[in-house]
């Protein structure tokens, strides 16, 4: 499968989870704080590289891959790479890169995942905890019964499904984002660049 048909299932995969959280956020009124990054700033965060092959993609038609290569190489952040912190800030910021972003980032805060036992448990940080604790109790309280609610391991099989060799092993989120720039640019170095014009009609 070429790069543009990976890229276009990684895509297909995203829109799919963002009507599914977009649903759960109107049921359960539950939504992030405007601003919060906590869980960015997080040095743990673990990704697969076939999470951000759309970014890789956009950066290489865009001509900024090597630049964004470059600085994942040189390291230097703990944090997520495409976190913007702002100044002397440890829990506010907002993402350089959106709507490119992986999908822990997309599922976190809006999924479930079974636990030992079968039962869908909701997957959220401290912080909605918290804040939203009303909302939090009202949704775990109605999950195993058949409340519509991402699970997450249901958008990790997707994913996989689609390369398994790209989809399956999770690394720190700094380092799948370099794998997947180095799967573009090994792909691409002996062929022909495609244009933005089949990037958008792909």
């Amino acid at each position: 499968m070429s790069v543009v048909r990976k890229v276009r299932a990684v895509e297909k995969v995203f829109t799919a989870l963002d009507v599914e959280i977009k649903s759960f956020q109107n049921t359960s009124q539950i939504r992030c704080l405007e601003g919060c990054g906590k869980c960015c700033f997080k040095p743990d965060i673990e990704a697969t590289p076939l999470e951000f092959l759309p970014l890789a993609f956009d950066l290489f038609l865009t001509k900024r891959i090597d630049e964004v290569h470059e600085q994942l190489v040189s390291g230097g952040q703990a944090h997520c790479h495409l976190f913007t912190p702002k100044p002397l800030s440890l829990d506010r910021g907002s993402c350089g890169q959106y709507i490119h972003r992986g999908l822990i980032c997309r599922l976190f805060g809006y999924s479930a995942m079974k636990d030992k036992d079968g039962l869908r448990k909701y997957v959220t940080c401290k912080t909605i905890k918290e804040s939203q604790a009303e909302k939090v109790e009202a949704v775990q309280n109605e999950l195993n019964n058949g409340y519509e609610i991402p699970m997450m391991s249901d958008f990790y099989f997707q994913i996989r499904s689609i390369d398994p060799d790209l989809g399956t092993v999770r690394y720190p989120i700094n380092l799948a984002m370099r794998k997947a720039i180095e799967y573009v640019l090994a792909y691409y170095a002996y062929r022909r660049r495609p244009s933005m014009r089949r990037k958008l009609s792909a």
